[in-house]
């Protein structure tokens, strides 16, 4: 099958399944966000006159065919397609003939697959986000649950102060709703169409481009041809960023877990159905669920790095090197969807052992109160801090819950602001759902 550069040159085998690579199999995921972009293409082909608008009406039709075997199973790119693109061109021919063939007209591979990505990352960002808002709105559940429930909070790993399980779950929760703010960054920047910038270059024809990034659903143009061109690979960078410090704190809260449901701990129990055995030892149940998803930051900013270390030292303009930037974007978005839809799905089911969890609230927790109760009789704070500490824990612990209820300034274990946070998360699924 010729490709889409076919001069009527045998190309060596060897050297074009090196080129073409997996390109044609990633392609398989991109393929309805290209069908998508080619029709919108074949709208503005009508305005150069290129097209007859019922030549652009018969494209438009096969294209949403394609669409629905794709949605089927039954159209898929293949090796010897080399790529999508050669996929829909062919299939396109094969049922329209020398129609098919006017589709390209105008645009190259380059800005057609980058708009393909473009519409991919859009379409991933509002899942993405989603899954990210569900795991908070589970967060902000559990802390509502469980928020009289005293614990100690840690730092440098040793016990500190009171904390609280609302506050823990809280504080999670909290942390989500930063992140998917990041993840806006990402869509606003893809967000914009680079239909019609070719190469890099533009082409020779008064290209209708705000008309064709209307009908593909992009906000704007991405004006600058160049810059167009130039920021493949820079705005997968800047998502899979913002997908590397989602992860981060899956990584921090899955964490958490693993060492609060360890039987030293006890804090919280995972439901049998989320654990999974040893093939030696049979009383064993593991955390792997919460073990993979601590790890999930790994894959998802190894897949960032590839991409930034792909765009190092590239010149202005195309280079065949942003091929291999496909892979580790596609793989990282994955990868973090699937992550955070498991936890948004296991995390609510988190129970915390309250008896277990008071136990461990001991004197020493409580140095710090003791020293503010001195001040309060007139001893000066440096005073206070020294006499506590020269004490080491000798006075009582106590009542945990009026303890827990004395913190009630803003963000304090008896003022967790979960209202504030519920009406925070509710605005930012709006604003994502009218994106």
């Amino acid at each position: 099958m010729p490709t889409l550069w076919f001069k009527g040159l045998s190309p060596d085998a060897l050297t074009q399944r090196f080129c073409a690579g997996s390109d044609w199999e990633l392609d398989n995921e991109l393929l309805p966000f290209d069908l998508k972009a080619s029709i919108a293409h074949a709208r503005g082909l009508v305005q150069l006159g290129v097209l007859t608008p019922r030549e652009a009406d018969r494209l438009a039709k096969e294209m949403e065919k394609l669409l629905a075997r794709w949605e089927k199973g039954a159209f898929r790119a293949a090796p010897e397609h080399e790529d999508g693109h050669t996929a829909i061109e062919f299939e396109l021919t094969k049922k329209l003939g020398d129609l098919g063939k006017k589709v390209h007209t105008g645009r190259s591979r380059n800005d057609q697959v980058v708009a393909a990505l473009r519409l991919f990352a859009k379409d991933r960002l509002r899942l993405l986000s989603d899954a990210a808002l569900d795991l908070a709105h589970a967060l902000m559940g559990l802390a509502r649950h469980n928020e009289r429930i005293p614990m100690p909070g840690y730092t440098h790993t040793r016990r500190a102060m009171l904390s609280s399980a609302g506050l823990w779950a809280g504080a999670h929760a909290e942390t989500f709703a930063d992140d998917v703010a990041m993840l806006s960054v990402g869509y606003a920047l893809a967000d914009r169409s680079p239909l019609g910038s070719a190469a890099g270059y533009g082409v020779p024809l008064p290209m209708p481009r705000q008309l064709v990034a209307d009908a593909a659903g992009f906000a704007r143009v991405h004006e600058n041809v160049l810059a167009a061109q130039n920021a493949r690979g820079r705005i997968e960078a800047a998502i899979l960023a913002a997908l590397s410090l989602l992860m981060l704190s899956v990584n921090r809260l899955a964490t958490d877990v693993v060492w609060f449901s360890s039987e030293e701990f006890g804090f919280v129990r995972l439901p049998d159905k989320f654990t999974t055995g040893s093939s030696i030892m049979p009383q064993k149940k593991n955390p792997d669920v919460f073990e993979l998803a601590r790890g999930a930051y790994a894959v998802v900013a190894s897949c960032e790095q590839q991409v930034r270390q792909v765009l190092l030292g590239l010149p202005s303009g195309y280079n065949r090197d942003y091929q291999l930037t496909k892979e580790p974007f596609l793989r990282g978005i994955t990868h973090a969807l699937a992550t955070l839809r498991v936890m948004a799905h296991v995390v609510p089911h988190l129970v915390f052992d309250e008896k277990r969890c008071r136990a461990a609230c001991t004197p020493d927790l409580f140095a710090t109160d003791e020293a503010l109760r001195r001040v309060s009789s007139g001893v000066p704070w440096r005073d206070a801090y020294r006499q506590v500490a020269e004490q080491a824990g000798r006075w009582k612990t106590p009542d945990l819950d009026a303890a827990l209820r004395m913190r009630s300034h803003i963000g304090g274990t008896g003022n967790l602001g979960l209202g504030r946070l519920a009406g925070r998360l509710s605005r930012i699924r709006r604003e994502w759902a009218n994106r």
